[in-house]
């Protein structure tokens, strides 16, 4: 059988191996090859290689299509195929295809496709599209030599399996697949490609029989209530509806109903005397739940007083008004029935004001963010039901105020500064990425700022009596990629032992071991009912677990007096016990936040992503024991593991952490890459990748991490613990941890595998022994731009590559490839960070082709004078066509600088020269700075001092002048009568001294000082300087 596989090589390697073997396509960091099942093991003992040839199957609903066999051929015929048996032949006009390319997909190549006549719809699985084509089109489209294969996208295949399912559900008939989801009977979401279509599609709608309720055109979305006939015919025919992408029950979201901070690892994080005194401080969080106490700013629970920024109350959505005698109604934002929201905001950023002097507690009962502003969205309204059943299999409030499209949720809450969203609340089919979760996507896509956290849900059950916790329980929106899906862990409180899951849920856990287990006696065990993954195309669900059983926190006084949840706290009145994912999800939420208060003040991210509080609450997440096998790093049952802020944030061991935001997008194809120095073996290396993805049910950008050994050992993201190179291409998580990593150098590379949609950015968060590279240790940093070159174009185009660690260059060369049909036409230049351009190529070659070379001080001399020069910044390479007629691109190029580590260098004179009275000429002495080996390094640090006796020192001017002519004054005529200057000056006490940053340091240094009135008189006695260069 014949195997596709990625080979990761590039450049010349690149084009020498293209010569060998039958290419499909080749992209800048990898070739596409098509390679019988012998060749494979070849190739791979020589390169390291990816096989994708099970990413070629399109999963579409709840099947597979084979792409193996043609479906629609060259000329735009239909052909006979397996997976269409039984589907009709399609009337002419318009249509919705699946059309798959030979590999990851290039942007140009959707630009074929639109340039054909398509209409790109939204991205699939398995390198392929959704688009909108005539007969026309297709064909063309069809005949691109880029183009695998192509579809209809069945009209069945829009249905939820579920809808099918419970098509002949009575009226009174609210229950779903899962134990506590529920549904109003014949209530529908139809989500459409585009608005256009579903403007369009409201007449053919109603004359199948449905009632539209609302119609959100910016979401694409119609709710429907079925009210005559055959509900499973006329949904049938409402899939065939031109536009029609999906077809949905509306399940009804509910809410996914101290000690904590010790079980998160936070408490040394807390600490401001011996810890890092995070405490939530600057940062705004917003809350969407049921309500919060009295819902007055006014009146409100004094552990929130004074801290709320905005609370807004949203009225019951329109598409109940069939089934309600109170449409659009709204009874404010107070938390009338559960005390829910009242909880969960405690829990967050509670600052357990009320709590001051109770007895029986260790310190007071707040949030982790107890510092941090609140916007609080109610969302929890009373129904009237026109059903009386209603009330009880439904009940009496709702959260019937969640917008249709919850981008409105999130646009609200960012207007309002804030940047964490809690969600305790969900519901749908198991597994399944809806339109709630695909609008999430959305709106983190386009505000990579704003992290959402999202509670798993409590549907976890063992209802078959197997001993065993189903899998494939999570609903949306957890089920979206870009939000922190949140299961819970046991709390650890002895004095509830007596309560256990199969005595408050018999039906849910009937037999050992969950029966009679007691629900909070083991905060190493996931929690029986908290949610389990996967989603339907496989993610990982959850991503962390924080404690979520007999929580302790804020009681809403609204409530009745007899609610007592999951149990009263004796001593006040103002706090109670509750429990679910519902009251993991705001503690992590808060842990969150002090991430964010993290990186903004101690690391000195201004605008963390979203991604990068993902990736860091990951990075310290400890795996709970006995869940799944010895090595693995994520699981359906707990995710990556329990949330520790203490091992990220402040490690117990001797560990260095870094924190990327790599804002700089990547492109199919392209690989970031950078080295770390690891100097122990005893303290694991760990990494994880994260980004906020492109919306869409499966992941749409992959990028993969790899990160090779100083041995040439390589792992991959999501493998096992010190697992082998297999690529995810599921998950817009990745994680790698190396148990006993070896001393030395390892390279850590980003792969963009396969990027449809517009350039990926990405957070990486490295936990390791890191040091700073050696002296005289080698640096390589490699581009792969693959760009063109303009033809007789003088400004030409440009490629950067940054380097972030410190050092002076020793020695330096440049690698190029760039194709190109008359090389006599190209100028390339090197501009370093400081500013200093080098000539690498200069019209020489006439009609030669191509530049594949590398370019040192022997074949460039030029390069000599960046020598000395620092290497942190960026690096930007300079190409440019100077004459017209021939064409080519610059396919990657490589930086190799070996670097020297910073030094100081100190030295000092005493030259006791007299100070001439009122004389403006002054003196002056000198001091030569030599930089090591003779190198003429970069001033990064300065610190200069004077040792001047003089009985007035109001008259005195000192300067400063540097072997580059920078003038700084150190002193000018002030401080009055006052005797004698004796002062060391740096960049704190006096700014100015920045002005010789960056400029060189290695020469001769002169100090003037003059007097510049009568009378008074004094001497130069010493001064001197300590520069790092």
């Amino acid at each position: 059988m014949d195997r596709i596989l990625k080979i990761f090589v590039s450049g010349a390697e690149q084009d020498q191996l293209a010569e060998q073997l039958p290419v499909i396509e080749s992209y800048p960091g990898f070739l596409l090859v098509k390679l019988q099942q012998e060749a494979v093991t070849d190739i791979a003992t020589r390169y390291p290689v990816e096989d994708i040839t099970a990413q070629y199957v399109i999963r579409v609903g709840q099947r597979q299509i084979d792409t193996g066999l043609p479906r629609i051929d060259e000329h735009a015929k239909t052909r006979t195929h397996p997976d269409y048996k039984g589907v009709k032949k399609l009337s002419p006009g318009n249509h919705h295809y699946l059309v798959q390319f030979i590999g990851p997909v290039k942007k140009q190549w959707l630009s074929e496709v639109t340039r054909a006549g398509g209409k790109l719809q939204s991205p699939a699985s398995g390198f392929s599209y959704v688009v909108r084509a005539n007969e026309s089109s297709l064909k063309k489209i069809t005949t691109l030599p880029f183009v695998r294969w192509s579809g209809h996208l069945c009209h069945s295949d829009r249905i939820a399996q579920s809808v099918m399912k419970y098509a002949k559900r009575k009226l009174n008939e609210t229950g779903a697949e899962l134990p506590r989801t529920l549904v109003l009977p014949g209530l529908y979401i139809v989500d459409f490609f585009d608005s256009e279509s579903m403007k369009k599609a409201a007449k053919e709608v109603k004359a199948l029989g449905f009632e539209i309720l609302e119609s959100d055109k910016p979401a694409r979305l119609m709710t429907l209530r079925a009210t005559t006939g055959s509900v499973a015919k006329r949904i049938r025919e409402l899939s065939a509806v031109h536009g029609v992408r999906n077809i949905r029950e509306h399940s009804l979201k509910r809410t996914s109903n101290d000690l904590s901070p010790r079980l998160m690892g936070a408490t040394q994080i807390l600490d401001s005397n011996n810890g890092l005194g995070l405490d939530g401080a600057g940062e705004v969080v917003a809350i969407c739940d049921t309500g919060i106490d009295t819902g007055d700013t006014s009146s409100i629970h004094p552990d929130f007083k004074g801290r709320i920024s905005k609370i807004n109350s949203y009225p019951i959505k329109r598409f109940y008004s069939p089934y309600i005698n109170n449409p659009g109604g709204d009874d404010g934002a107070a938390d009338y029935d559960s005390g829910h929201g009242t909880h969960v905001t405690g829990s967050v950023l509670g600052d357990g004001t009320a709590s001051d002097g109770l007895d029986g507690i260790e310190g007071p009962i707040r949030g982790l963010a107890y510092k941090a502003k609140l916007v609080f969205q109610a969302v929890e309204q009373e129904m009237q039901w026109k059903n009386a059943a209603y009330y009880q299999s439904i009940g009496r409030y709702l959260l019937s105020g969640i917008p249709s499209d919850i981008q409105t949720l999130f646009k609200d809450a960012y207007d309002n500064k804030a940047r964490i969203h809690s969600n305790s609340w969900g519901g749908g089919d198991p597994g399944v990425y809806d339109t709630q979760s695909e609008q999430l996507d959305r709106f983190v896509w386009e505000h990579k700022d704003f992290c959402v956290l999202v509670a798993a849900g409590n549907d976890g059950s063992d209802n078959d009596g197997d001993g065993r916790i189903n899998p494939m329980s999570v609903t949306s929106p957890a089920t979206a990629k870009n939000c922190i899906c949140v299961g819970a862990c046991e709390n650890e409180r002895p004095n509830f032992n007596g309560n256990r899951y199969g005595n408050w849920w018999p039906d849910d856990y009937p037999v050992a071991p969950y029966k009679d287990d007691p629900m909070a006696n083991n905060p190493d065990q996931v929690v029986a009912f908290s949610s389990r993954g996967p989603t339907t195309d496989g993610r990982i669900r959850p991503d962390v677990l924080a404690p979520g059983t007999f929580i302790l926190s804020t009681r809403s006084t609204m409530i009745a007096n007899n609610n007592t949840a999951w149990a009263a706290f004796p001593a006040s009145r103002k706090y109670f016990h509750m429990g679910g994912t519902s009251m993991a999800t705001p503690l992590a939420a808060g842990a969150a936040t002090l991430v964010r208060q993290y990186l903004r003040r101690d690391a000195n991210i201004a605008k963390p992503s979203a991604a990068l509080i993902k990736a860091v609450l990951i990075a310290g997440a400890r795996r709970l024991p006995g869940i799944a096998g010895t090595g693995t790093l994520a699981d359906n049952d707990q995710g990556f593991g329990k949330i520790d802020l203490q091992a990220v944030l402040a490690p117990r061991n001797s560990a260095s952490m870094e924190f990327l935001d790599i804002t700089d997008g990547l492109e199919t194809g392209e690989i970031w890459s950078r080295e770390l120095m690891i100097s122990s073996t005893e303290i694991p290396l760990r990494l994880v990748l994260a980004y906020s993805d492109y919306p869409g049910e499966n992941l749409v950008n992959n990028l993969n991490l790899i990160v090779t050994s100083p041995d040439g050992t390589r792992y991959s993201g999501n493998s096992s613990v010190d697992g082998d190179l297999t690529m995810d291409a599921t998950n817009n998580v990745e994680a790698i941890q190396v148990n006993e990593p070896a001393l030395g150098s390892w390279r850590v590379e980003v792969v963009a595998s396969n990027v449809p949609e517009s350039a990926q950015d990405f957070a990486l968060v490295v936990i390791a022994a890191l040091d700073e590279p050696a002296e005289n240790s080698m640096v390589r940093v490699t581009g792969n731009p693959d760009i063109s070159i303009p033809d007789n174009d003088s400004e030409g185009i440009s490629d950067v590559l940054t380097i972030d660690r410190k050092g002076t260059v020793s020695s330096i060369a440049v690698e190029v490839d760039i194709t190109h049909t008359y090389i006599g036409d190209l100028i390339l230049e090197l501009v370093a960070p400081n500013d200093i351009r080098v000539v690498l190529h200069d019209r020489q070659g006439a009609s030669t082709n191509n530049i594949n070379k590398r370019f040192d001080v022997h074949s460039a001399p030029e390069l000599q004078l960046l020598v000395g020069s620092d290497i942190t910044g960026p690096w930007q390479l300079l190409v440019s066509d100077n004459a017209g007629i021939d064409t080519g691109s610059l396919r990657s190029w490589t930086l190799e600088i070996l670097a020297e580590a910073s030094t100081w260098v100190e030295a000092e004179a005493e030259p006791a020269l007299p100070i001439p009275d009122n004389d403006t000429t002054g003196i002056t002495d000198d001091i030569d700075i030599i930089g090591q080996n003779n190198s003429q390094g970069n001033v990064q640090e300065l610190e200069v001092w004077v040792d001047i006796t003089h009985t007035w020192i109001g008259d005195l001017q000192v300067n400063l002048n540097s072997p580059s002519g920078t003038t700084v004054q150190l002193h000018g005529q002030s401080g009055g009568s006052r005797d004698n200057l004796i002062a060391i000056y740096d960049l704190d006490i006096l700014p100015a001294i920045s002005a010789f940053l960056n400029t060189p340091g290695a020469g001769t240094w002169t100090l003037s000082v003059s007097d510049n009135a009568g009378r008074d008189t004094g001497k130069l006695n010493a001064w001197g300087l300590r520069v790092k260069l």
